[in-house]
């Protein structure tokens, strides 16, 4: 479930692209500083394909973990030690190991490609605006992603990778 949702946000990043294209005036804001007035613009096509592009290399990233980490070697998983020695000391465990990884890898490329596709539209919305510039909106959108990734990592410290009680 969590590829599927993952390959949707990534369509929703391009079709965010596409759509920006059609609706950018010919100056777009670029850059934001600190308090969120402009600091920085360019072109329409610029935006455009700077915006295509981090959505592709963002999902090509997030992608290529989930493809590559259960074939990673040992020394590459970043689990706690102790919880470590026990999901590697067989192969039914790494395999289920595994398969949580996978989709926490798919998740959290989901909730970044999401971030990264509420600031597309936040740009375009402003860059409609005669004075444009982030607000609040922007910090509250930050924060969200931030503590939602913060405590899901948290969780999988915590919780999902540690080792099962016996019993």
């Amino acid at each position: 479930m969590a590829r599927v949702i993952f390959w949707i946000t990534v369509l929703a990043g391009l079709g965010a692209t596409v759509i920006a294209w059609f609706v950018l005036p010919d100056r777009v804001p670029m850059h934001f500083g600190p308090s969120g007035e402009v600091d920085g613009w360019g072109s329409r096509t610029e935006s455009v394909i700077w915006m295509g592009l981090m959505t592709v290399f963002m999902a090509l990233v997030f992608w290529g973990l989930a493809t590559l980490v259960p074939r990673a070697p040992e020394t590459l998983l970043n689990i706690p030690q102790k919880d470590k020695q026990w999901w590697l000391s067989s192969a039914e465990r790494r395999q289920v190991l595994n398969r949580r990884i996978v989709p926490d890898i798919y998740g959290m490329g989901a909730a970044t490609l999401l971030f990264l596709t509420g600031l597309w539209v936040m740009i375009v919305a402003q860059a409609q605006r005669e004075q444009p510039g982030l607000g609040g909106w922007f910090w509250v959108m930050v924060a969200v992603y931030l503590v939602g990734l913060l405590g899901y990592t948290g969780y999988m410290i915590a919780v999902r990778y540690r080792t099962p009680r016996q019993g």
